[in-house]
C-alpha cells in the first residue's frame, strides 16, 4: 500500500513537473479571430495552387468546426478559426499533399475565454437565419436589424495609407468612411473584390491602390492581403459591423477569369474570411448569363469551407420571385436568403413584388429572408438621375413590406471615387462626385432615422399587410405593417398630397398612443393617447405636410424620443411681403460645404469664400449642380438666429432648399422647406433678375445647414451670390 502511494506520489509530481514546462494554451476571446500557423517542410512553385489545407476544431463538449486554410507567403500557411464556444477546442490540420508532413497531420490546442469588448457581435456572436426564417438574428436570438451601406470594390480601391476629405489629416480614408457610417448606426458594411480587376470601377490611375495579384489571377499577393485587406476586416470586426461580401462581379469577373482560377479565389476568400462576421452575398448580379454556373459552383466551395455556416445568398439583378433564377436558387442547398436589387432612377418597386419574396418558401416549407440591397443610391445617374428622396422613400417601403433591412448608396462611395480629377471608371458616368462629397448626404442621416425608429418599435414584430383590405384601405404609396396580436400598426405615406386612409385589425380592448414620426429629422410627434379602435379600424388623421411621412398607433410602450412640434414651414406672407431686413447682426460663420470642393491641377480649389464676402459678382459654384448640396453654417455658440437670405447666382433657377437648426450638429430641427412649405419664400430680384430666398428664423442654434436640391429645371446650374445669416 505505501508503494503504492509513493508511486501515485511520484506520478502526480512527474505530471504536474510537464505542466509547469509546457507551453501555455493560446486564450482566444469568444468570437474573435485566431491564426493557427503552420509551415511546410516542402518547397512548391506556386503553393497557391499546388497544395491546399483544412483543419477540424473540435470543442470539449464534441462540437465541430470545419475551415479551409491559406497560404499566406514563403513556407507559411494558416487556418484562421473564431471560437464559438468558451472552453477547449482541439484541432488537426490535413493537407492535400499527405507527404508534407510541416502541413499534414499538424494539431494543437487553444482556450476560448469570456469576451469583455462591448460591441453587440462580441456579446451575442455571429449573425444568422432565425429559427422561423423570416429575418437576421445574433447568435444568441436577439434581432439584428441590416442597415448596411454599399462599397462595392472597396478593398482594391479604397485607401488605407491616405485620406483626401478637405481638412482630414487622418491618412485612412476607409477608416473615416467607416466611422462615419458607425456614428450613424449603420451595421453592415457591403462590398465585394474587384477580383479580376477588370470592373472598370472608382477612378483608374487618379489614386492608384496595389493589386490583389502577385502574378495575375495565378497567385495573390499576400503581402497586401496581409496588410491591407485583413486590417480593413479586423477594424470592422472590431467595430462591430458585419461584412456582407461578394467575390466579385456579373459576368465582368467570370469572363476574365478561367474557372479554375475562379473557384481557387473563392477557396482562398473563404478561408482567409470565414472567420469574420460575414454574411456571404456570392458576387454581385448573378442572374444572367454566361456568370450563373460559375458564380453558383463557387458559392457550393464556400459552403463547404465555412464551418460556421454563415447566412449566404447572391445579388442578383432586378428581377420578381416568380423568375426561373429566383426558383433555382431557393433550391440550392447553400441559399439561405434572398439579396435583391430593386429600383433605379426614381423607381421605387411596388409591393407587389415584395409580396413575392415574402410569400416564398424553401425547399424545407420554410419562409426565407430578404433584404433590399441596391435601391436608388442617392444622387447616382443608373437609369436616369436618381436624386435624393428615393432613396428614403425605398428604404422605408422595402422594411415595411418585409425586408430584413436596407443597403444604402451614395454617390462616389459605393463608386469609390476619389476626387474630383479626371472622368475614368464610374467617376463621370454613373457617379456624378468624389466620396468625401457623398460622405455627409443627408440621406445617410435619414438612414440611421429609419433604423432608430425600427428598433424602437420592435421591428422583428412587424408583419407586412401589403394590399391585404382586412388590415388597409391603403394604396401603392401608402404601406403598412402591424403585428400580429394588434397591438401597433406602422404606416408609410410617401404621397404628395396630405391624404391617409383607414388601419384595420387592431385590438377594439386596447387603448393606444398615436405618433407622427419624421422620416426627415428622426422625431416623433405626439398625435393623440388614450385611443380606442371600434370595430379594430382607426382613420389616420391628414399628414402634417405634402412631404412623406410615418404614422405609428400602439398600445405598447415606446420610447418615442427626441420629440418636435407639428412642423409649419409655410411662410404666411403674402409673395410681395417677404422680409427684406432683419433684427440682430449679420453673421460671419464657418461655412462648410464639400460639394464645392475642387480639386485640380493647383491643388484644393474652394469657392465657400464667396458665400459670405458680400460681393454678388463672385458666386459659390458647386461641382456637381445637379446633386444635393449641403452648406454648414457654425455660428461657433448657440445664438438666436433671426433669418436667413440666400441670393442665387444669375444662372440659377427655380431652386428648392431647405433649412435646418442644431444644437450639436448632430439633432436637427427642419425650419423652413419650400418643397413643403411652398415656393412663396422664393422672389425674383428686380434688379439682377436673381432668385432670392428670404425667412426669418426662430430658435437658438449653433449650425445651421442649408441644403440646396435639384432644380425644378433639372440640370440648371445652382450657384450662390451670397449667403447672409442674421443672428443675435
Amino acid at each position: 500500500m505505501k508503494i503504492m502511494l509513493i508511486w501515485m506520489t511520484l506520478t502526480v509530481l512527474v505530471l504536474l513537473a510537464g505542466q509547469a514546462g509546457a507551453k501555455p494554451l493560446p486564450r482566444v476571446p469568444l468570437w474573435h479571430t485566431y491564426d493557427v500557423r503552420v509551415f511546410s517542410q516542402k518547397h512548391y512553385d506556386n503553393p497557391y495552387a499546388e497544395a491546399e489545407i483544412e483543419a477540424v476544431f473540435t470543442h470539449e463538449s464534441g462540437e465541430t468546426v470545419r475551415l479551409y486554410g491559406f497560404w499566406n507567403g514563403g513556407d507559411e500557411w494558416r487556418v484562421r478559426f473564431a471560437p464559438t464556444r468558451l472552453g477547449h477546442w482541439n484541432y488537426v490540420v490535413h493537407c492535400s499533399d499527405k507527404d508534407n508532413r510541416g502541413l499534414e497531420g499538424a494539431g494543437g490546442t487553444i482556450n476560448a475565454v469570456p469576451n469583455d469588448r462591448k460591441t453587440e457581435l462580441d456579446r451575442r456572436g455571429f449573425v444568422r437565419i432565425s429559427d422561423d426564417g423570416r429575418r437576421f438574428v445574433y447568435d444568441d436570438g436577439t434581432p439584428f436589424f441590416w442597415l448596411g451601406d454599399t462599397n462595392w470594390q472597396a478593398p482594391n480601391y479604397v485607401s488605407t495609407t491616405r485620406c483626401n476629405y478637405p481638412g482630414c489629416s487622418c491618412s485612412n480614408q476607409f477608416r473615416h468612411e467607416v466611422d462615419d457610417r458607425l456614428r450613424k448606426g449603420f451595421t453592415v458594411y457591403q462590398t465585394y473584390f474587384d477580383s479580376a480587376e477588370s470592373d472598370g470601377g472608382g477612378q483608374l490611375g487618379i489614386n492608384p491602390e496595389p493589386s490583389m495579384w502577385a502574378i495575375r489571377h495565378k497567385q495573390p499577393d499576400t503581402r497586401v492581403f496581409s496588410e491591407k485587406y485583413d486590417a480593413m476586416f479586423d477594424y470592422l470586426a472590431e467595430k462591430g459591423m458585419v461584412i456582407a461580401l461578394g467575390f466579385g462581379v456579373h459576368a465582368i469577373t467570370t469572363e476574365a477569369m478561367s474557372g479554375e482560377d475562379l473557384d481557387r479565389l473563392a477557396r482562398y476568400l473563404t478561408a482567409r474570411y470565414a472567420a469574420y462576421p460575414v454574411i456571404w452575398i456570392t458576387a454581385q448580379e448573378i442572374t444572367g448569363e454566361p456568370q450563373f454556373a460559375s458564380w453558383v459552383r463557387t458559392a457550393g466551395i464556400t459552403r463547404a469551407g465555412d464551418g460556421y455556416g454563415h447566412p449566404q445568398s447572391a445579388h442578383m439583378f432586378p428581377i420578381q420571385a416568380d423568375n426561373s433564377y429566383v426558383r433555382e436558387l431557393n433550391g440550392m442547398s447553400w441559399h439561405g436568403f434572398f439579396t435583391l436589387q430593386n429600383g433605379h432612377g426614381t423607381y421605387v418597386s411596388p409591393k407587389s413584388v415584395y409580396k413575392g419574396y415574402w410569400d416564398t418558401r424553401g425547399p424545407d416549407g420554410r419562409p426565407k429572408p430578404f433584404v433590399e440591397s441596391e435601391a436608388n443610391y442617392e444622387d447616382i445617374y443608373c437609369g436616369g438621375f436618381n436624386g435624393y428622396e428615393a432613396s428614403r422613400h425605398s428604404a422605408w417601403k422595402a422594411v415595411l413590406c418585409g425586408s430584413c433591412g436596407f443597403t444604402y448608396g451614395v454617390t462616389g462611395i459605393w463608386a469609390n471615387c476619389w476626387s474630383t480629377i479626371g472622368d475614368t471608371g464610374w467617376m463621370g458616368s454613373f457617379s456624378t462626385e468624389p466620396w468625401y462629397m457623398g460622405l455627409g448626404k443627408p440621406g445617410s442621416f435619414e438612414m440611421s432615422y429609419l433604423a432608430s425608429f425600427m428598433k424602437a418599435v420592435g421591428f422583428e414584430t412587424l408583419v407586412p399587410r401589403f394590399d391585404d383590405r382586412a388590415y388597409s384601405d391603403f394604396d401603392e404609396e401608402k404601406v403598412l405593417a402591424s403585428s400580429e396580436d394588434g397591438s401597433k400598426a406602422v404606416a408609410y405615406f410617401c404621397n404628395n398630397d396630405l391624404s391617409t386612409g383607414s388601419v384595420r385589425g387592431l385590438d377594439p380592448r386596447q387603448r393606444y398612443k398615436a405618433f407622427w414620426y419624421d422620416p426627415l429629422t428622426g422625431k416623433y410627434i405626439p398625435a393623440g393617447s388614450n385611443i380606442r379602435a371600434a370595430d379594430g379600424a382607426y382613420r389616420v388623421p391628414e399628414k402634417p405636410n405634402e412631404s412623406d411621412w410615418v404614422f405609428l398607433l400602439t398600445s405598447r410602450n415606446v420610447r418615442a424620443r427626441p420629440t418636435e412640434a407639428l412642423p409649419d414651414y409655410s411662410d404666411k406672407e403674402e409673395q410681395t411681403d417677404i422680409p427684406v431686413s432683419f433684427p440682430g447682426k449679420l453673421q460671419k460663420p464657418v461655412i462648410t460645404c464639400l460639394g464645392s470642393a475642387v480639386y485640380g491641377k493647383e491643388g484644393l480649389l474652394n469657392t465657400d469664400r464667396a458665400l459670405t464676402d458680400g460681393d454678388t459678382e463672385t458666386e459659390w459654384i458647386p461641382f456637381a449642380p445637379e446633386a444635393t448640396q449641403t452648406i454648414i453654417c457654425d455660428l461657433r455658440e448657440k445664438k438666436s438666429v433671426t433669418g436667413l437670405r440666400i441670393i442665387f447666382g444669375k444662372g440659377s433657377f427655380d431652386p428648392h432648399v431647405r433649412i435646418m437648426g442644431s444644437v450639436d450638429g448632430t439633432d436637427q430641427t427642419i425650419l423652413a422647406d419650400t418643397k413643403t412649405g411652398g415656393k412663396r419664400m422664393l422672389s425674383g430680384d428686380q434688379q439682377g433678375g436673381r432668385f432670392v430666398f428670404s425667412r426669418s428664423l426662430r430658435g437658438k442654434y449653433r449650425y445651421i445647414t442649408v441644403l440646396v436640391f435639384r432644380s425644378a429645371d433639372k440640370d440648371t446650374p445652382k450657384t450662390i451670390a451670397e449667403l447672409e445669416l442674421y443672428a443675435r
